[in-house]
């Protein structure tokens, strides 16, 4: 998370604080003079988990910062690396944009919408597509290495065609953390798949 990002979640918390604050101080005088209508509903709101919600929101972008760290994302391609930082921003703005909505204007959308978001985003998306690339990046070397040793039109040559194919349906630009497990499932298969295949080339170039 970049450090302006984590200034503003932290205001949007202190803010929260403070609203909770002077709403305890107002408890009182609650008893002596009775709330009607949206007053009553409009606090309720304001005090239903507010600080537990933005604190949560807090967390889930440290976590988004954490999960896609230069050093964390170091094994990949230059074009890899900037394709998932340049989600998790989206990603982190997101999350960002609901904590200020919600500290700002504390309602039942704006606190189910913060609801929405610490239920669909999820950090450890980032954790799977950076070994699931890791993999799909070794693969595709081996690939080209193999490519140079194989005959032309022959099986081999087929089943590395193949391969690269299905390296293609795990794009980083398809990883985000709002990305389904089936996706991310997908993704791992077809790389897999493709391993397996540049297995049974290797093992066919070696057999005499």
């Amino acid at each position: 998370m970049k450090s302006t990002a984590r200034l503003g979640v932290c205001a949007v918390a202190t803010l929260a604080l403070v609203g909770a604050g002077v709403g305890v101080g107002t408890d009182a005088q609650a008893q002596a003079a009775p709330r009607h209508g949206t007053a009553q509903h409009h606090t309720r709101i304001e005090h239903d988990g507010s600080t537990r919600v933005l604190r949560a929101l807090g967390h889930l972008e440290r976590r988004l910062d954490h999960a896609t760290r230069s050093k964390r994302l170091a094994p990949l391609t230059d074009a890899d690396r900037a394709a998932l930082q340049t989600n998790a921003a989206v990603d982190e703005a997101a999350v960002e944009a609901a904590a200020t909505a919600y500290s700002a204007h504390p309602s039942g959308s704006t606190l189910a919408a913060a609801k929405d978001v610490l239920k669909g985003y999820h950090p450890q998306r980032y954790v799977a597509a950076t070994n699931i690339l890791r993999h799909s990046e070794r693969t595709a070397a081996q690939i080209a290495a193999l490519q140079t040793l194989v005959a032309p039109g022959g099986d081999d040559e087929t089943a590395l065609a193949a391969a690269t194919d299905l390296l293609s349906r795990a794009s980083a630009t398809g990883f985000s953390a709002t990305t389904n497990r089936s996706g991310v499932h997908a993704a791992r298969h077809a790389v897999a798949h493709a391993r397996a295949l540049v297995g049974q080339v290797r093992a066919a170039l070696t057999t005499p």
